[in-house]
């Protein structure tokens, strides 16, 4: 049986009739796309052949979409008509990921069910003094560093903030890298992962499970270094909970909320499930995060007079005293919040979203899928397209605040899916922005953020998040 998303609106068309780049025997494409740069390379060629056309890594064949209307469509229809792929799976499982993020059917609805009170807004609510302490641990490491007249690097200390409140809010477990730690294990396995899910996502078979390399052993012995230190957090998480009954009706962690979701013995998310969840919020709240923040650093330096109206809005909302700073007032922050997304329409930390059908389908304009086609949709072309965003090269966050006559930007919920849509939408979305909202606010409310005047250009990098590169940030106190 052949599912539609909708009736097509175009004759048929098969995969192989769709156009795309060359491709060379055994290999395909394999050999044009660099890890490092796979998601301009795909955008690249989506101005080339089109929002839909083919390729292929050595012998798996891929549909690229870069579509914001049947990408939405897609993305949307999971977990029903779509699911992450079977790729995606074994990428994950193999790197000790393979949590809520990765799986699919039934497995996916049980961890989501389990997962989703830990980020309920009375939790969140609980964990905002946490921020706000590491907030102003990452203004004392700046201010040592100016101090200092030293030169630094910005996107590292804000890596360094995320990795502080993500292993703090997620476990409880406290790696003071803003304070100078000397061990660096933590943040270096974590790297060393997600280079490694960079790496492996291009081939289309798990080729390291059968043939042993110094890096595959050194990846290993990063997972494990991780595991371990997540199963003594969730023994002393427990622990906690069964000391202190306290802790059931306001979890002081997201490991603890996970712990008491699992109300019995059938309903509950086992050690090594609670493992890949860890893991894989350790990855998305280091590296993601830090990226968001970094790029709209980068976007207020070149644009300083916004950094006076997140001033403004800081002094409005707080009563001119930012140490006030509570749940209410970030979700209060809508300029500072239109800033963050406005980075995330040209800068999108997750350019690429990977699904696969769960039976043969034909997409709306009339695409011919069997059952496990592999597709990549592009999510940065949707917040490029004229049809829907009014100069969209141009860094405009006023474009997505609300008036009476535009209560909702129309972008949002058309093409903007930095956070994905549908059942499968990111839980963690609001904790991102909160993070974001807490760091932006405090660093224009303290800091002159620009760049230097011979400052490099800056790049992109791909490495399962896409970051930036060359990235030079001064920020001087204010006065």
């Amino acid at each position: 049986m052949v599912k539609g998303i909708n009736s097509p609106v175009l004759p048929s068309r098969l995969l192989d009739d769709l156009p795309g780049p060359k491709q060379k025997p055994i290999l395909g494409n394999f050999t044009q796309i660099s890890p490092e740069s796979f998601h301009t390379d795909l955008e690249q060629w989506a101005k080339e052949y089109g929002p839909f056309y083919q390729m292929k890594l050595l012998n798996k064949q891929y549909l690229v979409i870069a579509d914001p209307k049947i990408g939405l469509e897609i993305i949307k229809q999971r977990p029903k008509l779509f699911n992450r792929t079977e790729r995606l799976e074994w990428l994950f499982e193999d790197l000790g990921f393979h949590g809520v993020f990765s799986s699919n059917g039934d497995k996916w609805k049980r961890q989501r069910r389990l997962i989703m009170p830990a980020f309920s807004y009375k939790t969140l609510a609980n964990f905002v003094p946490h921020l706000n302490a590491l907030s102003i641990n990452l203004q004392t490491a700046i201010d040592k560093k100016i101090a200092a007249g030293t030169e630094f690097n910005v996107h590292q200390l804000l890596q360094f903030f995320t990795i502080d409140i993500t292993t703090s809010l997620v476990f409880g477990y406290q790696t003071n890298m803003l304070s100078g730690s000397v061990d660096t294990r933590l943040r270096d396995n974590i790297d060393r992962l997600f280079h490694a899910l960079n790496k492996r996502g291009k081939y289309p078979f798990p080729w390291w499970r059968y043939i042993r390399t110094p890096e595959t052993r050194r990846i290993d012995k990063s997972r494990e270094e991780v595991y371990q230190l997540a199963v003594s957090m969730i023994t002393k998480a427990k622990a906690d909970l069964a000391e202190n009954s306290a802790l059931t009706e306001e979890p002081e962690t997201i490991l603890q909320a996970m712990i008491v979701a699992s109300d019995s013995e059938d309903n509950k998310l086992t050690d090594d499930e609670l493992f890949a969840n860890i893991l894989t919020l350790l990855l998305a709240g280091e590296d993601t995060t830090s990226n968001m923040l970094a790029w709209t650093l980068y976007y207020l330096a070149k644009n300083p007079h916004l950094q006076q109206q997140v001033i403004d809005e800081v002094s409005q909302v707080c009563n001119g005293d930012i140490e006030t700073l509570d749940l209410a007032a970030l979700e209060q922050f809508e300029f500072t919040e239109a800033i963050l997304r406005e980075g995330l329409r040209l800068k999108g930390t997750a350019p690429l979203i990977s699904a696969e059908p769960t039976e043969d389908t034909v997409l709306s304009n009339g695409i011919k899928l069997p059952k496990g086609t592999a597709i990549f949709i592009l999510t940065r072309p949707g917040g490029l397209d004229e049809r829907v965003v009014v100069c969209p090269e141009t860094f405009n966050p006023e474009r997505w605040l609300s008036t009476p006559e535009k209560p909702v930007c129309p972008h949002l919920q058309s093409s903007h899916i930095p956070f994905g849509a549908g059942a499968r939408h990111c839980p963690g979305e609001r904790l991102a922005m909160m993070e974001g909202k807490a760091v932006i606010a405090r660093l224009c409310w303290y800091y002159v953020i620009s760049q230097p005047e011979l400052a490099p250009e800056v790049g992109e990098e791909f490495a399962f998040t896409m970051r930036p590169t060359n990235l030079a940030l001064t920020l001087m106190p204010r006065k």
